[in-house]
């Protein structure tokens, strides 16, 4: 096989390993994103966009590869480097993501309780 073509297998591996964590995410996210966007249409959006980034911020850690080697087994092994690095952003992104998440989830519960009035006890 040519340099191209292990370039363009461990893009597929990547692509199609991506795809599949997405698709195995995507109902039980968007419930969650239902609650916390409190209604379906901004839910749908956020879904979408974070989805998307998911599978665009794997694909671009995919492609920062070349193909780089002599020997069918160089080449080989650096493909598979480039499906970790694929992976490796897949996960980073959503490393990212929950960061993101719980921040907002914890600014959102703090600043429900400053908008409750405070009790005064009676003696």
């Amino acid at each position: 096989m040519t340099e191209t073509g292990y370039f363009l297998l461990g893009l597929l591996v990547c692509f199609a390993i991506t795809v599949s964590i997405i698709a195995v995410i995507h109902r039980r996210f968007f419930e969650m994103m239902v609650d916390l966007c409190e209604g379906e249409v901004r839910a749908r959006f956020w879904s979408l966009a974070v989805e998307a980034w998911f599978f665009l911020y794997s694909m671009s850690a995919a492609l920062k590869w070349r193909p780089e080697g002599i020997s069918e087994r160089q080449l080989f092994l650096s493909s598979i480097t480039q499906i970790k690095d694929g992976l490796d952003g897949t996960s980073n992104a959503i490393i990212m993501f929950s960061v993101g998440l719980l921040t907002f989830v914890l600014i959102r519960k703090f600043k429900g309780r400053e908008k409750e009035p405070l009790r005064e006890e009676k003696i």
